[in-house]
Parts: C-alpha cells; sequence; structure tokens
C-alpha cells in the first residue's frame, strides 16, 4: 500500500514543478517581449544601463 502513496506523491510533485516551470518560462518570455521596444539599440546588461543613462540626461 505504502508504493502506491508514494507514486501518487512522486506524480504530484512532478505535475506542480512542471507548472511552476511552465509559469517561469511564460513569465520570461512576457518579460523578454515587453524589454524589447528599440531593436536598434545595444543589447544585454550594457544596452539596460545605457536606457538608463539616456533618461537620466533627459
Amino acid at each position: 500500500m505504502q508504493s502506491r502513496t508514494n507514486a501518487g506523491r512522486r506524480t504530484r510533485n512532478t505535475v506542480v514543478l512542471a507548472l511552476i516551470v511552465a509559469g517561469l518560462w511564460a513569465g520570461i518570455a512576457l518579460t523578454r517581449g515587453a524589454a524589447r521596444t528599440d531593436e536598434s539599440g545595444p543589447t544585454g546588461p550594457v544596452g539596460h544601463f545605457s536606457r538608463a543613462v539616456e533618461l537620466i540626461r533627459g
């Protein structure tokens, strides 16, 4: 009887982990899509830094 309980627990944990990963993946995809407003500028951390400098300079 114990093996069924462990199998059910493993299945539930796998499903919960898959849902968490899918949610993170969707959130990252949405964030990246929203962040890409200007494709002509530099990308990566330097791109974000130069964009912040532009905003401060006005």
